[in-house]
């Protein structure tokens, strides 16, 4: 049997997300004096980069099987046992449900997790907002391809067609005829599973929801501010850009503001993080719930927010999984932006060039490639194609984003060709 861990205090993490949000509460726990154990399934499996990062932050990784609900909370329970477990959570969305199931079985700190069982599934979010005036768009759930193209065509073209279990835009896809919709839904219909994730046989189609898309950074219910996205061109919703805070227009901001408090309450998530996607409709005058996520933001945005207003969401967090009072007071007034550069169809990543040059230029605070050297991938028209980000400040939201946006161009990535792709969710 696998021994206890060997600090007083400790944190479970449910699996691990791949752009640092992880990591970074690591170290921060690792600073209160509390260890990190990261339940995997096949730590091998993990990036090179996160094993590193969380072996400087003196977290362990332990290998469970994290499908299975019973084997995580046994290990967690193993780990109550001694006195040591002060949380469970997960900061990984595939797992944010058997985190906060866990927690609650086990009376620690953590979200409703009939909130976050809404928020994980696109179809639970889609009726549970439905009860509220404007928040959905148009919406049909489907089960066949018939009836998603039958959807479509009762909403009227342009439509979304997505999967209502996966996340990071992955089979995302606008659709302007129905034989677009009719393949895209066979494709999602006929996927068991996406890199071991099950895969609900069922599709969203929803009304294409033309205007600016934007996030809100949500913390015990209140918005702390919102980020700008920047999406790649149709028919995918790749995430090329975000800018914190965003640099909208004051009756922007409130819609927006407004539409993401009422979703957040309409769910219960009232604990913790939460990260709200809001698209404003084509007139701009009115604004639609794109998404609802009950954790903390991916993307390298809980940084940007830091960097821009001091305020460190996985610091309150920490705080929350602790159960120690939360503050947000900003300490500061710039902007930070973050910009992606993406990998080929296809191809292994051979070399890396330019990192130390792009690190000087002005503004730059961070630099890193997702994408290990050695790695294939395959692109799949999701947010998994962005082989690595730059991350800038600036005094005004156009300094910030245009710094990373050159600095990310400058990043030179070598690809070889290839055929195979060995990933990890």
């Amino acid at each position: 049997m696998q021994q206890p861990s060997r600090n007083d205090r400790v944190v479970v993490f449910v699996e691990s997300p791949l752009t640092g949000a992880g990591t970074d509460a690591a170290r921060l726990l690792a600073a209160e004096g509390v260890e990190t154990v990261v339940l995997v399934a096949a730590p091998e499996r993990l990036p090179e980069y996160l094993v590193r990062q969380y072996g400087e932050a003196g977290a362990e990784l332990r290998r469970c099987d994290t499908a299975d609900t019973a084997a995580v909370l046994a290990e967690c329970r193993r780990i109550a046992a001694t006195g040591k477990l002060l949380a469970v959570t997960s900061l990984y969305e595939y797992y944010t449900v058997r985190g906060a199931e866990v927690a609650a079985e086990l009376g620690l700190p953590g979200p409703a997790p009939a909130a976050v069982r809404n928020c994980r599934s696109k179809s639970a979010m889609r009726h549970a907002l439905d009860g509220v005036a404007n928040l959905n768009p148009a919406f049909g759930i489907c089960e066949t391809v018939g009836e998603a193209v039958a959807t479509a065509s009762d909403i009227g073209f342009p439509v979304v067609v997505k999967p209502t279990g996966l996340t990071g835009s992955v089979y995302v896809r606008r659709c302007d005829t129905p034989e677009e919709v009719q393949r895209i839904s066979r494709t999602i219909l006929e996927l068991d599973e996406y890199l071991r994730i099950p895969v609900d046989p069922q599709v969203a189609v929803e009304e294409h929801v033309a205007g600016p898309e934007f996030s809100a950074e949500v913390f015990d219910g209140e918005v702390l501010g919102l980020t700008e996205k920047r999406c790649g061109p149709p028919p995918n919703f790749i995430e090329m850009g975000h800018l914190f805070p965003a640099d909208a227009p004051e009756h922007v901001r409130r819609l927006v503001t407004e539409t993401a408090r009422h979703a957040v309450s309409t769910l219960g998530l009232d604990w913790g993080a939460a990260h709200v996607e809001v698209r404003l409709t084509s007139s701009g005058d009115d604004a639609r719930v794109i998404e609802v996520n009950s954790r903390l933001a991916g993307d390298r945005i809980p940084e940007l927010v830091r960097l821009a207003r001091g305020i460190d969401m996985t610091g309150l967090q920490v705080d929350a999984l602790l159960g120690r009072p939360r503050h947000a007071r900003p300490d500061r007034d710039q902007y930070a932006a973050v910009a992606f550069q993406l990998a080929p169809e296809s191809g292994r990543l051979t070399a890396v060039e330019g990192i130390r040059q792009v690190e000087q230029l002005p503004g730059v605070v961070e630099v890193h490639h997702r994408i290990g050297i050695g790695q294939v991938h395959q692109a799949n028209g999701s947010n998994q194609d962005r082989a690595a980000w730059v991350i800038a400040v600036g005094d005004s939201g156009h300094q910030a984003i245009s710094r990373a946006e050159a600095a990310a161009r400058e990043l030179r990535l070598a690809w070889d060709p290839a055929d195979t792709v060995t990933q990890y969710v």
